[in-house]
């Protein structure tokens, strides 16, 4: 199909333009630069009657070519498809069979390999009854002649035993005959009432003897109770409640020592509320001039020593009165 169409364009064109001038005071020329535009429109007309001719004569063989390429796919779409029946047909029974004569192969030589496992086995299965046999044969041999040294040294072992402890096998005897002797007899029931009420008796006593201890339990308990009350009452009663600078007496144990080598220890021995440093508190006991112990202090002392010695020292054996003897010696020195 025809048509036209219509085309305008600015087009720049650059001018130089060189002027002479005459001579006056100066002559000479001079060149102007400039560029002209001009506006430029063009019209063009195609005729296509030529080229619609052609491609409509193009279109109809393109329609045919179409036409018989789509008779030729579909004609060889229906020859794949038959011969891809065909060599899907001709893969699977190829393979069922190399599967099939593998299988065949493989089963024939497992049943040749265990055909020849079984032989084997079977041989080894006779060969171990044979030593099955053999063992229980040597077995039965060993067994008897060891049951008959085992017998005949437990035999001879009972019989030096016997003859050792001949004495005690006898009381043994003895009381067993004793023992059947009074089981079997009309006694056993008079046994049976009286051991009844031993049992009862004894349980009886028991019981008033756990009274016993308890009640001295707590007559002790009782004692220990005033005797603390009394101690408390005594402190009460001997404690004072000073105020400023008193004098108090706290009690005190000085010992000084002499040894072999004529070396003189003293050793001081106070309660805690004594401020006084142990050397410093030794130093002035050494310097005090103690009186000599009276009679009655000596007894008291000797007294209260005696209790202390019975008390530590108990017994009446060789070793206890060596130990109390050398005690009381080193005391009265």
């Amino acid at each position: 199909m025809s048509y036209t169409r219509r085309f305008t364009r600015t087009i720049s064109i650059p001018v130089s333009v060189t002027v002479d001038y005459p001579a006056s005071e100066h002559g000479g020329s001079k060149t102007v630069h400039e560029t002209v535009t001009e506006d430029v429109e063009v019209e063009i007309e195609v005729d296509t009657q030529r080229f619609d001719s052609s491609v409509s004569s193009c279109n109809d063989h393109v329609n045919g070519l179409t036409a018989s390429v789509g008779a030729m796919n579909t004609a060889q779409c229906v020859a794949i498809g038959q011969n891809a029946d065909k060599v899907s047909k001709t893969i699977i029974d190829g393979f069922f069979h190399t599967v099939r004569t593998d299988l065949s192969t493989q089963r024939a030589e497992l049943e040749q390999k265990i055909n020849a496992r079984l032989l084997l086995l079977r041989q080894q299965a006779a060969s171990l009854l044979d030593k099955r046999k053999k063992m229980e044969e040597d077995y039965a041999r060993t067994t008897a002649r060891y049951q008959k040294l085992f017998s005949d040294l437990n035999n001879e072992l009972s019989v030096r035993i016997h003859e050792v402890d001949q004495p005690v096998f006898s009381l043994v005897k003895d009381v067993d005959s004793q023992s059947d002797r009074m089981l079997h007899t009309d006694m056993v029931q008079t046994a049976l009432v009286t051991s009844k009420e031993s049992t009862l008796l004894q349980s009886q006593l028991n019981v008033a003897r756990v009274k016993h201890d308890a009640l001295l339990a707590m007559n002790r308990i009782q004692g220990f109770l005033n005797t603390k009350a009394a101690s408390e009452r005594t402190l009460r009663e001997v404690c004072l409640e000073g105020v400023g600078e008193q004098n108090y007496l706290a009690p005190v144990c000085y010992l000084e020592t002499e040894s072999e080598g004529r070396k003189v220890e003293q050793k001081c021995v106070a309660p805690d509320i004594v401020a006084t440093e142990n050397d410093v508190l030794c130093q002035r006991l050494s310097e005090v001039d103690f009186d000599g112990d009276t009679d009655t202090e000596r007894e008291m002392l000797q007294s209260y020593f005696q209790a202390e010695v019975e008390q530590k020292v108990h017994g009446n054996d060789a070793h206890s009165l060596r130990v109390r003897a050398m005690i009381n010696k080193m005391f009265n020195d």
